[in-house]
């Protein structure tokens, strides 16, 4: 049986191999560290510290997930974007140039886990009054020139789910901003038991943790046996919370909730280097099997020394509709093709390009060697299939 490849890393028996701290920093060990339901409660929880309401503006780069911009947006703030440059990066110059005394907090983001310069962005923020807010959704670990990521904003935020082998979780770090962190209240009972379900469960679906299947599809079985059948009706499938489909709400309530305790100790004991050293590893792979390929190839072609990549990002000359039969796949992959409606074009710009063209490919921890090949297998296949030789007369 050929199991989907995990777009997300996932549980295995060798989750808890390695050393477990790593040379590359991670922002889970700042003193302030924080853990949240995800990177979006996270945002939410940032922009309230600020007090940003109505009247205030927060400034997005053009290229984002809506995660990014839905918090903003339920507090009655609104959203002003700005362009990036071709690595990723803020373009200053534009943002000098439409500075405005009501704009309070700019959110900059180390896209795809590549640390990105903010010495210059923190320093024009310090001159204007205005907060920075670091986005490290991406980055969980890594340097940026002499500071750790997520030590270069007021405020930063990060995601677990992109690391880590839980259904949930953010952080929230609190560098200068002297109001107090906002507290958090406790899960109910059921979600609490939910979170450790869905750990194990993702790992037999994607054929992890050998061995257990068999128990896990038993016990799921002597469940459904004893539970009233009007509760074993088809029921909805409700988003996660930094799931791209869902990224235009924010729910409040479940915002202000503390982290699970299963994606709590999972955050604070699962070894770290292993998982810089691996995506680090499947990042150079994926670098060198794609390039040269026709049609496509690698957005950035350089890995910093101190950093561990969320995904590859690979530039596709043609994406669609390769993109659509990819997904239907199951390919692990994702684009950021889902805009904020208010999204203007710029000029210069890179981020609506990078939007359509740029496919964001899984290159996390837990991808096994064989799921590597089947990636890139299949990435040529939809991309650049073989031509047909010609039949000999």
């Amino acid at each position: 049986m050929t199991h989907p490849i995990p777009r997300l890393p996932i549980l295995d028996w060798g989750t808890f191999s390695g050393a477990n701290a790593s040379a590359t920093p991670c922002v889970l060990t700042h003193p302030t560290a924080q853990f949240t339901v995800s990177g979006r409660a996270a945002i939410l929880l940032a922009l309230e510290m600020l007090q940003v309401g109505p009247g205030d503006k927060v400034l997005v780069p053009t290229y984002h997930c809506p995660t990014m911009v839905a918090p903003i947006v339920v507090l009655g703030a609104q959203v002003v974007f700005y362009p990036i440059d071709g690595n990723g990066g803020p373009d200053l110059q534009w943002i000098r140039q439409h500075h405005s005394t009501d704009i309070r907090a700019i959110l900059v983001a180390h896209f795809f886990g590549l640390p990105q310069p903010l010495a210059d962005i923190r320093h024009w923020c310090d001159q204007h009054g205005m907060r920075l807010i670091e986005d490290c959704a991406h980055a969980l670990f890594g340097s940026s020139g002499e500071r750790a990521v997520g030590r270069w904003g007021d405020l930063a935020i990060a995601s677990l789910t992109k690391f880590l082998p839980v259904p949930e979780g953010g952080c929230l770090l609190d560098n200068l901003v002297p109001a107090p962190m906002p507290p958090l209240h406790q899960p109910s009972l059921k979600s609490q038991v939910k979170a450790g379900f869905d750990i194990i469960h993702a790992a037999i679906n994607h054929g992890r943790l050998a061995g257990l299947g068999p128990l896990i599809n038993g016990a799921n079985q002597l469940r459904r046996l004893f539970k009233p059948k009007h509760l074993d009706q088809p029921a909805s499938q409700a988003q996660p919370i930094d799931s791209p489909t869902d990224g235009f709400t924010v729910d409040e309530t479940q915002a202000h909730l503390e982290l699970t305790a299963a994606s709590r100790w999972i955050a604070q004991h699962v070894p770290r280097a292993r998982i810089v050293e691996r995506r680090r590893e499947n990042y150079l792979l994926f670098t060198q099997a794609l390039s040269g390929v026709a049609g496509m190839h690698p957005l950035l072609t350089y890995l910093p020394d101190h950093c561990a990549p969320y995904v590859f990002p690979l530039w596709v000359d043609q994406p669609d509709p390769g993109y659509a039969e990819l997904r239907r796949l199951e390919f692990p992959v994702s684009r950021w093709d889902q805009l904020w409606p208010t999204v203007t074009t710029l000029e210069p710009d890179f981020g609506l390009k990078w939007s359509h063209h740029v496919l964001q490919l899984a290159c996390h921890q837990d991808l096994t060697a064989t799921e590597l090949q089947r990636m890139v297998a299949t990435l040529k296949q939809v991309y650049a299939p073989p031509r047909a030789q010609p039949q000999a007369a």
